[in-house]
């Protein structure tokens, strides 16, 4: 379902582009902008709030991934190659850590693992490893350093503050309401870690994930690091998908 989602976040780019990138210029352009601008913060503020409110985290992951298409539209609004290649990043970004969190949930379930947080009580003692990678599936899509999520959210935040090579303080605000949720996200995100490292299991019997499980867990793992430390790996990639545009 994620990566559906950037596939249909790939098409309404290329369409909004080609209306009005290529085909369109001036204040109707800007008009069209600032809408989108204005759903893009009200989409990611939403999403947020919501997901605050949940006690069953697949429902928190759900309407975290509305935010997160909050972010991606950043870069409708600000109609710049370099916001561009930051949501292009940001989509890829987006598949590995949510990808990973989701299917870290189906593999807990499938251990016997309900679905609300106070579920996830003690996981760390239970599981320590599954429990360390759902930490870092959270903190990436937190955006803390150094991993993927704060590298993608780093060069597409950015992309609303530097325009066409300077500072632009038209849509700064709009970065600056995307930073702020993202540090809305960490509260609800750092709760499920509160839960799997500082409360008490309610059980100690170990969890068993099967195998296949723990190999595509692993794999997200591995693209949450590695895109975190070396984005060059596919922003380069984004870069000249973002330029075809423009």
């Amino acid at each position: 379902a994620t990566a559906s989602k950037k596939m249909g976040f790939a098409v309404l780019f290329k369409i909004f582009f080609a209306l009005f990138v290529i085909g369109s210029t001036g204040v109707f352009t800007e008009e069209f902008q600032y809408v989108f601008a204005i759903i893009a913060a009200i989409t990611m503020t939403v999403g947020n709030l919501v997901a605050i409110s949940q006690s069953n985290i697949k429902r928190m992951l759900a309407y975290s991934s509305v935010a997160q298409a909050g972010y991606i539209m950043i870069a409708l609004a600000v109609m710049s190659q370099y916001a561009t290649t930051g949501a292009l990043f940001h989509m890829f970004t987006h598949v590995v850590m949510k990808g990973g969190a989701f299917i870290m949930v189906a593999a807990l379930i499938t251990a016997g693992l309900g679905e609300k947080i106070e579920d996830y009580k003690g996981l760390a003692k239970r599981a320590p490893l599954l429990a360390a990678a759902m930490m870092l599936f959270l903190f990436s899509l937190a955006g803390i350093p150094p991993l993927a999520g704060f590298t993608s959210k780093f060069v597409l935040f950015s992309g609303a503050i530097f325009v066409d090579g300077a500072v632009s303080m038209q849509w700064m605000w709009l970065a600056f309401i995307a930073v702020i949720n993202s540090a809305i996200s960490l509260y609800y995100y750092a709760r499920v870690v509160k839960t799997m490292y500082i409360e008490k299991p309610t059980c100690d019997d170990k969890l068993v994930v099967p195998a296949p499980f723990m190999v595509a867990i692993a794999l997200c793992v591995v693209g949450v690091i590695v895109l975190g430390v070396y984005p060059e790996l596919l922003l380069d990639l984004c870069a000249k998908a973002a330029a075809v545009l423009f």
